[in-house]
């Protein structure tokens, strides 16, 4: 399933306006600069010290009581609206799983009480405006683009497509084709493949998975009722999170706001639980038998942390340092650089909000190559839990994440979107504020602290998909063999259509 798009004229006009000026200021440096130095090496720059944004300076409360992030950018005649729903897929039945994902695409492309969604299409087109609305794992989202002459009508007709649609019956069926054809090829993506048996294999049946679950039973008993009755259970004002930046006055676009939103009743939400106990999944080797393809993709890993616990500065630094500093980190050294085994690596802990997320190294390789890469990425983990880290390499990793603390609030969008996004995930409102002087206060004891707390290599999971035989063959230049890294359980590919293992 393929979904169409295009760049909206206001949004090139954009991109073209920030080229130019950010080669304005590199030109405008070069030549004011009072000194040359005749190295690069000599140059010196002032001390970086950025103050972030605060919320409150952002947040407005609308009549209906959902919230609003604020920002008036007049540099461009444009208006950007995200609204974040508090829904997801996990929060569907294993019965009708799909049926999170279905509502949102038919709400956008199913029309809505009085108008067909090809109207809708032709007169956003004309616009040069888009309209989105989709809902996925753990949250759903809904968006306006347009040019600001057209807030009026931009706003009303995505009040329309949120709060009338019709499901479409013919639109549904031609959607439910179209997932059916999709499921039947998700075998051939190797990539595919390994994110959905990974999150099988660290998560079972815990919800967080149901994004993966769909089969051809659960999408084919999906409704229009069903539909109807998933949209009227989480889409309501109360329920909703704006934020909004553009060419406008703050007071006016309240007005349109409490406007669009006036007389759509309010309601309680009642969300399905999320367990956040998640037992630790079988060490173990898993291979996925893919045999016609020429190399195997790994994930290594185990259960980790939720997102904001109090060692997350010290887990994000010594993760920096592990595999997720890109070219400086000792995984990519290792396996890509020193090595030439694999084009992307890296090592990552996956922080979701209600639950703890993974720990998880990977690369793609040749089979031969297999057990010997996952070896050297087994040797990093062991030796950042049992070596002090260089206090010069700790200060560079957090000279890294303190010179990106910019990077949420590099325009006025991203400023809203960031603080929408804090607000419905729960950060507290001094979070930025705070997070400068927390990444600084990480010290080499604390990184080794937390890699012996939080890296656990007796609890290792690796999945390998690709041709088991040839990957334990292994290369004559190294002796590794998965065989030696735990128990080796062989899985064939799950029926597609199923899920079932054949």
């Amino acid at each position: 399933m393929k979904k169409s798009s295009f760049l909206p004229s206001g949004r090139l006009v954009a991109f073209v306006t920030i080229l130019a000026s950010a080669m304005m200021l590199v030109w405008s440096a070069a030549v004011v600069a009072d000194d040359i130095v005749d190295h690069p090496d000599k140059l010196k720059f002032k001390e970086l010290k950025y103050d972030p944004p605060h919320p409150k300076d952002f947040r407005h409360t609308l009549n209906c009581g959902a919230t609003a992030y604020i920002a008036e950018n007049p540099e461009l005649p444009i208006f950007d609206l995200s609204i974040i729903i508090r829904t997801g897929s996990m929060y569907e039945p294993l019965e009708k799983a799909g049926l999170a994902a279905m509502t949102g695409y038919l709400m956008r492309n199913g029309g809505v009480e009085g108008i067909g969604a090809k109207e809708i299409d032709e007169r956003l087109a004309y616009l040069a405006s888009e309209i989105s609305v989709n809902v996925g794992g753990s949250q759903g989202s809904a968006g306006l683009f347009c040019l600001s002459k057209d807030i009026d009508e931009g706003l009303d007709l995505l009040s329309k497509i949120l709060r009338y649609p019709v499901f479409d019956q013919e639109a549904l069926d031609r959607y439910r084709t179209d997932v059916l054809s999709d499921l039947g090829q998700r075998n051939s993506s190797t990539r595919a493949i390994e994110s959905r048996e990974w999150n099988f294999l660290m998560y079972g049946d815990h919800p967080s998975t149901m994004r993966y679950r769909r089969t051809e039973e659960s999408v084919n008993s999906i409704t229009r009722e069903d539909m109807i009755a998933f949209h009227k259970k989480y889409f309501f004002p109360g329920n909703f999170v704006f934020a909004v930046s553009g060419d406008f006055k703050t007071d006016d676009i309240l007005a349109k706001l409490n406007e669009m939103l006036d007389g759509w009743p309010d309601q309680q939400l009642n969300l399905p639980t999320v367990p956040d106990q998640i037992p630790d999944p079988k060490p173990g080797v898993y291979m996925i038998k893919k045999e016609d393809v020429n190399q195997s993709r790994i994930t290594l890993g185990h259960i980790g942390v939720k997102r904001d616990i109090p060692d997350i500065y010290a887990l994000r630094v010594m993760n920096d340092i592990l595999g997720g500093g890109g070219f400086t980190s000792r995984i990519v050294r290792r396996v890509r650089s020193d090595e030439g085994l694999a084009y992307s690596t890296g090592s990552a802990f996956d922080r979701p909000v209600l639950f703890p997320g993974p720990f998880l190294a990977w690369f793609q390789t040749k089979h031969a190559t297999a057990a010997f890469g996952t070896r050297l990425i087994v040797d990093e983990i062991n030796r950042i839990r049992n070596e002090k880290c260089d206090a010069e390499i700790v200060e560079n990793a957090k000279a890294g994440f303190i010179g990106n603390l910019v990077n949420p609030f590099s325009s006025k969008n991203d400023v809203v979107n960031t603080f929408a996004d804090d607000d419905y995930t729960g950060r507290p409102d001094d979070y930025w504020q705070k997070y400068t002087e927390r990444v600084e206060a990480v010290t080499p004891d604390d990184v080794l602290a937390a890699a012996k707390k939080y890296l656990h290599p007796d609890k290792l999971v690796y999945l390998v998909v690709g041709d088991p035989e040839a990957v334990e063959q292994g290369s004559d230049k190294h002796d590794d063999k998965f065989s030696d890294m735990g128990e080796v359980t062989i899985l064939p590919l799950r029926d597609p259509m199923t899920l079932e293992i054949k």
